[in-house]
Formats: structure tokens, C-alpha cells, sequence
């Protein structure tokens, strides 16, 4: 992760989120969603629903962080470790603001800025009210929340939101499994190697969750 000289927030992430996921996260995750009780699926989709709200809530939280000044040096090695060229990204984004813009939708006073986003009140993560009847965490182990707290907040800034970012697409690929018989079947056949054969969902739900107790949360034996 680096920010440009117009303050704009380039992510590297890669394709499959357990590369960007420490394996203590990845671990608590795997424990609290893949619940083998086929009989909780509304709870397994609720508790897969407040983990993405609170990875958005500390996601929000990391923006809101981030200094003003830009440190063009230190930026340009991060983007270096990433593989990337300081200069090449900003010369694209001009690239795009010439492709993207239309000045006959611009009137000449017009901002491109949303007023709303400098009234949004960002939460610290670490201060959520536990007054908040739509705090996440309420639906949440309390084991859970404290290995994601230390897992991922506590990542060095350069690498935190590539992990924020990959706990909530996996949060989100697994609860599409839960809720989709066909996709999970699917799934099963082609990441498990599991025979083809039409099964009740809630059996599948089942095999799936034992087969990431013995895998873990990837799909290669640990």
C-alpha cells in the first residue's frame, strides 16, 4: 500500500485474500464461520455480515488516520517494494482524469468532491460504543474480535489494508458458499475434489466446514 503525491491510496493485493491475511486471522475466521451445524446457517450469514461491517468500520478508521503530508520519498518505496514506478502510477492517473472527465458535464464552478465525505465521522476501532445497538461486535465471540483486533491492527500500516481488505473478501467468499447450494457444490467439486452428487445444502454446508477443519482455511493439507 502507498499513497501517491495527490494522496490517492494504491493497494497490491493479491487474487487469493489468505496471502494477504495473517494466519491468525485466517485461523479465527475459519473457527467462528465455517460452523460444521448446518442447522445455524442465519447465524453463520449474520456473523459473516458483522465481520464485514467491522473490517469496514476499521477500514474507514485507517483512511481517517493517515497524515496529510505526503512523504514522496517514502512513497516512492513503497510503491518500489510493490513492484511499481512512483511516476508511472501518477502518469496514468493523468492519463484517466483526460479519458474520464467530460468538461460538457463540468460546469466551470462545479467540484468533483463529495461535500458529504468531509462531514463523515470516522470510528476509532479501537473505541467502538458499546452503547451502539449496531456495533458488529454484539453478534460476535469476543474471542474472535480480539484475535482480528491484534491480528490486523496492529499490521504495520504499508501491509494493513491489504489485510483488511483480504479478511473481508474472504468473509465474503465464504458467505456466498453458505448461501448459494449450487456455488457450494460447485466448490466442492472443483477446490475439494469432491465426487459430484446432488446433496441436501445442508449437508454440504456440513462437508465443507469439516473439510476446512482438517485443511484449514486454504485448500492445501496444512
Amino acid at each position: 500500500m502507498f499513497r501517491d503525491s495527490r494522496g490517492v491510496v494504491h493497494t497490491v493485493s493479491s487474487a487469493e485474500p489468505l496471502a494477504d491475511l495473517p494466519p491468525g486471522a485466517a485461523a479465527a475466521l475459519q473457527e467462528a464461520l465455517l460452523s460444521p451445524d448446518a442447522s445455524d446457517l442465519g447465524g453463520v450469514l449474520e456473523r459473516c455480515d458483522a465481520v464485514r461491517e467491522l473490517v469496514e468500520r476499521w477500514q474507514d478508521a485507517f483512511f481517517a488516520s493517515l497524515p496529510d503530508e505526503v512523504d514522496l520519498e517514502e512513497e516512492a518505496r513503497w510503491a518500489a517494494e510493490a513492484g511499481l514506478s512512483l511516476e508511472e502510477v501518477e502518469a496514468g492517473y493523468e492519463d484517466e482524469d483526460e479519458e474520464d472527465l467530460d468538461p460538457d458535464l463540468l460546469g466551470s464552478g462545479d467540484s468533483l468532491e463529495d461535500p458529504e465525505l468531509d462531514a463523515l465521522t470516522m470510528l476509532d476501532p479501537a473505541e467502538l460504543d458499546d452503547e451502539d445497538e449496531h456495533d458488529p461486535r454484539r453478534v460476535l465471540p469476543e474471542e474472535l474480535v480480539t484475535v482480528l483486533e491484534r491480528e490486523l491492527l496492529l499490521l504495520p500500516v504499508r501491509v494493513r489494508l491489504e489485510a483488511l481488505v483480504a479478511a473481508a473478501d474472504l468473509v465474503d467468499e465464504w458467505a456466498t458458499l453458505v448461501a448459494d447450494h449450487e456455488k457450494l457444490l460447485g466448490h466442492l467439486v472443483l477446490a475439494h475434489g469432491e465426487p459430484q452428487e446432488a446433496v441436501d445444502h445442508e449437508p454440504l454446508v456440513t462437508r465443507h466446514a469439516l473439510l476446512h477443519r482438517d485443511l484449514g482455511p486454504g485448500h492445501t493439507a496444512r
